[in-house]
């Protein structure tokens, strides 16, 4: 299995917390990003505040009401390896502010010496981690709105420690996720949670079933588009331009969405409010590439790297699939990991990759 090299590591490391960064400054000023209706980069604009501060209301607290609500009650005994639960630590989180990191930091830096990792910040960060997401779905919007209010409260790896964290509890259960923010957050910090999140899939996730997406003027980092769901629509926080759509209904998956772009088709469904999952991917020019193997890239190439499985000769694709493509290729190369229902597919023609399908082969229309 292909391992991100130690570079790559910390340069995904340092873009996560950039973005983190950026998301709460602009939250802090009272902007959030909002999609513009060409489709473009979406761009800064003042949101409408939603006025309520109690989007929390005692009465939905539950299980949740037996905290005391001040970190500096439970962190002792954290630090002391005693137990605490989910529900006492959890509902502490809402308290917090930017302060509240730089006096946790003075209380308990040097509190426990031999507390496992040596430093306060091992022993809070996977206690939350392990509070974020709970075996029972009525009181899971609250876990989520909880870690929410504490992302914006920190920056710098505070922020980066959290952004994990909220990620994991939006594939956790996104539509749920999508439904805590419409439901428990403000206006303004929903618009921003939604953004980070796709931000962070962009600059993070790491497996093969994404295509990193090519340089263009004024991008930092190209970032990668992958299957999964994401908490916007096309096109999620990225800038790619709309160029054509058909929305059409599939009687086992609903609504299905089809987007064309430069050279970039995307399937989507929207199972839920707020979510918008991509169940395919494709792509014909170059330098768009996946698992690291770009269109344009030799046979010889493609069987260099280190695939955990074999390769799979196919002489045709699906016919969605050479609907878009054309039937120019000669053949094809498939990689689909046992038990796992995703596909990656490279198309060849004259010996070179001519197209790149990444595709949910267990959400295909009409499957």
């Amino acid at each position: 299995m292909r391992r991100k090299s130690k570079s790559g590591t910390v340069l995904v490391f340092i873009l996560v917390c950039l973005v983190a960064a950026q998301v709460v400054k602009m939250y802090n000023e009272g902007r959030s990003a909002v999609r513009i209706a060409d489709g473009r980069y979406p761009v800064w604009r003042v949101s409408e505040q939603s006025g309520d501060d109690d989007n929390a209301p005692s009465a939905q607290r539950g299980r949740f009401s037996v905290s005391t609500g001040n970190i500096h009650d439970y962190m002792p005994r954290l630090l002391a390896g005693e137990e605490v639960s989910d529900y006492e630590l959890l509902p502490c989180l809402e308290n917090f502010t930017r302060a509240t990191w730089n006096e946790l930091h003075k209380a308990y830096d040097s509190h426990n010496p031999e507390a496992p990792g040596g430093h306060w910040f091992n022993v809070l960060f996977p206690a939350l981690k392990d509070a974020a997401i709970g075996p029972d779905p009525e009181d899971q919007a609250l876990r989520n709105y909880y870690i929410g209010k504490a992302f914006f409260a920190s920056d710098g790896a505070w922020a980066e420690g959290l952004a994990t964290i909220i990620l994991a509890q939006w594939y956790a259960n996104p539509v749920l996720y999508s439904d805590s923010l419409d439901n428990l957050f403000p206006r303004d910090e929903a618009y921003s949670l939604r953004e980070f999140i796709a931000l962070t899939i962009r600059h993070s996730h790491d497996n093969l079933f994404g295509l990193l997406m090519p340089s263009s003027p004024g991008r930092a980092y190209p970032g990668s588009i992958h299957l999964g769901p994401y908490p916007a629509d096309f096109p999620f926080y990225y800038d790619l331009i709309e160029k054509n759509r058909r929305v059409y209904e599939d009687e086992t998956l609903g609504q299905v969405t089809v987007v064309e772009t430069d050279d970039l088709q995307v399937t989507y469904l929207k199972p839920a409010q707020g979510v918008y999952t991509i169940i395919a991917l494709r792509a014909k020019k170059s330098p768009y590439q996946a698992a690291g193997v770009r269109i344009g890239d030799t046979e010889e190439s493609l069987f260099k790297h280190p695939w955990p499985e074999e390769l799979k000769k196919v002489d045709r694709i699906s016919h969605d699939s050479e609907a878009w493509f054309g039937d120019g290729y000669d053949y094809a190369y498939a990689y689909t990991p046992k038990d796992v229902t995703k596909s990656l597919v490279f198309l060849m023609r004259d010996g070179l990759v001519s197209g790149i399908e990444i595709v949910d082969d267990l959400a295909r229309p009409g499957s």
